[in-house]
């Protein structure tokens, strides 16, 4: 063992001392495991296609202004670079789909590119209907919303899972 592992090991015992460390009957959770679609429980993917669609149109908006307009901008690189990006950006929101993950006693979303956790007794009520599924944290964070026609959520599915999931956990399901 080299004196890197040494004083590794040394600084773990030093901060469980502490209590700073992992305590006892936790597990240290990685956060990279835990978040995502990618980890336990079960996944309903949606899909995003507004605003893809508006941003690839908007790309062939601007492409198309710039050919009809023959100005000498048409040419330069950063002009054909925008629209470029623009579809690239409009390909990457595309591929990434949102997602709801049911695990044990945690949900888990995407919202505004960031990863998202819901403890079952920080829910307020969850609102199921056939369109939408809202989940309304007791926090004073936003409201979590699901479309089956804005972003193409299997709401019946998720709907029978969350039904489940209230009444295990005791939370208030409202149905529409």
């Amino acid at each position: 063992m080299g004196s890197f592992d040494r004083k590794v090991e040394r600084n773990q015992v030093r901060m469980n001392k502490k209590g700073k460390g992992p305590q006892v009957g936790q597990t240290t959770r990685n956060s990279r495991s835990t978040l995502g679609a990618n980890g336990e429980g079960d996944v309903f993917k949606g899909r995003n296609i507004i605003l893809p669609f508006l941003l690839f149109l908007l790309a062939l908006l601007y492409g198309g202004v710039g050919i009809i307009g023959n100005s000498a901008e048409v040419n330069s690189v950063l002009y054909w670079a925008t629209i470029f990006l623009y579809i690239v950006l409009a390909l990457a929101i595309f591929l990434r789909k949102p997602y709801l993950r049911i695990n044990k006693s945690w949900l888990y979303t995407s919202k505004f590119n960031r990863d998202r956790m819901l403890d079952a007794g920080n829910i307020s009520k969850i609102k199921v209907s056939r369109n939408k599924i809202v989940i309304e944290p007791k926090t004073r964070e936003p409201k979590w919303v699901f479309y089956r026609t804005r972003n193409r959520f299997d709401t019946e599915a998720m709907a029978t899972r969350l039904e489940l999931y209230a009444n295990t956990h005791h939370v208030k399901l409202e149905k529409e």
